[in-house]
């Protein structure tokens, strides 16, 4: 990532970062809250070009500025289906430079891939908009 630790940390508990840059386009949250805290909770609300969704969790680890870690479930998931675990660290590169890490756990074997590439458009997202936040 483009920006030092801090700032790439800071972007992931920033409801207004987050509806910039967490869904894969052409997908987009409407909606975001997020309290910041262990225990707090995380939701999304989803336009995919017209199928609404929410995404759900709650903070489990805030260790700022090297990780954090949050459950993660979906509307259009199996009402059986555990929580999954997303967790994201960050190691400097250089002054102005990050290594960002997402490893998301617990996933259906079948879910995997779509979360893979979500996951990977949403760091490309990310990397793009950190630039104009003079991070």
């Amino acid at each position: 990532m483009p920006a030092p630790p801090e700032a790439v940390y800071d972007e992931w508990l920033d409801p207004e970062a987050l509806a910039e840059w967490m869904c894969p386009r052409p997908a987009r949250a409407v909606r975001v809250e997020c309290d910041p805290r262990v225990g707090g909770a995380l939701r999304l609300d989803i336009d995919d070009q017209g199928t609404a969704m929410t995404v759900t969790g709650r903070f489990l680890d805030l260790s700022r500025p090297h990780r954090l870690s949050f459950t993660w479930t979906c509307t259009t998931w199996e009402p059986s289906d555990p929580d999954s675990v997303v967790t994201v660290t960050f190691e400097r590169l250089g002054l102005a430079q990050t290594q960002m890490t997402i490893e998301h756990r617990l996933l259906r074997p079948d879910l995997r891939d779509q979360h893979l590439a979500g996951w990977l458009a949403i760091a490309e997202q990310l990397a793009a908009v950190l630039p104009r936040r003079g991070s």
